[in-house]
């Protein structure tokens, strides 16, 4: 016989499980309670029975006192067969969830008796039907003094409600379960051991505390100064377990300038994304109930504007931002407008003819970073024949190719920083090396150079 108690309390939540105000929806919990055989080993001077009948009453009532409007209902596994018969389908929805049946499931823990086994993960799938309805929060209390012996698959079961927008977060708490059996509960979630009453009473209160007190959170955005001045900036919250996304929203300051108030749901873990560029991640953060939770999150943001000289612009053009380590594309910018970024080192390439690189350049938090890059010029070709041609940038003495094209009896216009440059041509009828052009050209800002190839 197993000579251990544990009590799993699941919370499941359905739906949104955060709002800028609270709903007022409805609250229905679910007792899962185990009536198996083995809840009549003695504890503690009484049986594990005895202690659990007496919980949830007293939990019930406390709820019932606090909060009349929660709805409450009794599931039971493990009581209806002899542990002999080896049912495993032994589960029974013995009061439906509704308002005021507190007293109907103290009259039902009175006229069972535990003898059979305990088939929990069967007992999980079955509850998900058990609410009445799918908007507001639904809660699972299970409370069983051992592990799944039916051959099901609590993790299983777990997952099939997360499928259903179920997220659980489990409490487990037990005396003397054995290190491989804990195991069994990482998937599902953490484990306390309990070693009387009054523990087990501690981890009631716990459940009581969490499905009824509304938890507000504000989420702190810090500048580069450590102050939560940074704002309209998008925030999504994802369930740590599922992935699934729990909340979105836009950060904005109130008019005394404080950061949003959430009303979240304290159950479960978030990962938290801050959608700046590049993104800021939080994960695995945990609210604690009742309570209002104020979260930090650095986000030290500099201004980036790219400016093409003064003047009338010649063409829209952008530079290419990158992870200065791993060369990954963080955002293309264009000309004249200005991006925030996380302050930090950056690779850039300007986009212009001939392209333009900073290497490891730093945007600065807190201030308008900015790069000048001087107006081009216009560089007009035209040729009477069919030409292919190249141009190279006189840099130091070498030649850099920086654009290539074709001409056939027209004219193109290229627009290029201001340099020195060659054009090398060649007709696509006289294919000798000897028919190849050479012409040097210098291009200035804002003016315009025509050539003849």
């Amino acid at each position: 016989m197993r000579n251990y108690l544990l009590l799993l309390l699941l919370f499941t939540f359905i739906t949104a499980s955060a709002q800028t105000k609270p709903t007022g929806e409805a609250k229905r919990i679910l007792i899962l309670l185990d009536g198996s055989g083995s809840m009549v080993d003695p504890w503690k001077g009484t049986t594990k029975w005895e202690v659990a009948k007496k919980l949830v009453v007293k939990t019930i009532d406390s709820i019932q006192k606090a909060d009349p409007t929660v709805e409450i209902g009794l599931r039971v596994f493990g009581h209806q067969s002899p542990r002999v018969a080896h049912d495993c389908k032994d589960s029974k929805l013995e009061v439906s969830i509704s308002k005021n049946s507190g007293y109907n499931v103290k009259n039902a823990l009175n006229r069972i008796t535990p003898q059979g086994y305990t088939p929990i993960a069967y007992s999980l799938f079955l509850s998900a039907g058990d609410f009445i309805s799918t908007e507001g929060t639904n809660s699972i209390i299970l409370i069983t003094d051992g592990i799944e012996n039916c051959d099901g698959d609590p993790c299983a079961s777990s997952q099939a409600l997360r499928d259903k927008k179920i997220t659980l977060k489990p409490f487990v708490i037990g005396l003397g379960l054995e290190e491989k059996n804990k195991k069994q509960f990482d998937c599902i979630g953490n484990y306390y051991d309990a070693g009387d009453e009054k523990t087990f009473s501690n981890a009631m209160s716990i459940v009581v505390s969490q499905a009824l007190n509304i938890t507000t959170t504000q989420i702190n955005l810090l500048d580069a100064f450590g102050l939560p001045v940074e704002k309209n900036i998008e925030i999504t919250l994802y369930d740590h377990l599922s992935g699934e996304v729990r909340y979105n929203y836009v950060h904005t300051p109130d008019a005394r300038n404080q950061p949003d108030t959430l009303f979240l749901n304290p159950i479960g873990k978030y990962d938290i994304v801050v959608h700046t560029t590049p993104p800021v991640y939080l994960n695995e953060v945990e609210l604690v109930p009742g309570k209002h939770n104020i979260i930090g999150i650095d986000v030290p943001l500099g201004n980036l504007v790219v400016t093409e000289g003064t003047g009338s612009v010649f063409s829209q053009k952008q530079c290419v931002i990158r992870n200065n380590t791993t060369g990954e594309i963080i955002y293309v910018q264009n000309f004249n407008t200005t991006q925030r970024y996380i302050a930090g080192i950056y690779d850039i390439d300007v986009l212009t003819i001939p392209r333009l690189h900073y290497e490891n350049y730093e945007i600065k938090g807190g201030v308008n970073n900015k790069i000048d890059i001087p107006l081009p010029g216009t560089l007009n070709l035209s040729t009477t024949e069919n030409k292919v041609y190249s141009i190279y940038l006189v840099k130091d003495g070498k030649l850099e190719k920086v654009y290539e094209g074709s001409l056939n009896a027209n004219m193109e216009s290229i627009q290029l920083l201001p340099g020195d440059y060659k054009i090398f041509s060649r007709s696509n009828i006289k294919k000798y090396s000897a028919n190849t052009k050479d012409i040097s050209i210098t291009i200035k800002s804002a003016k315009t150079s025509i050539i003849k190839i």
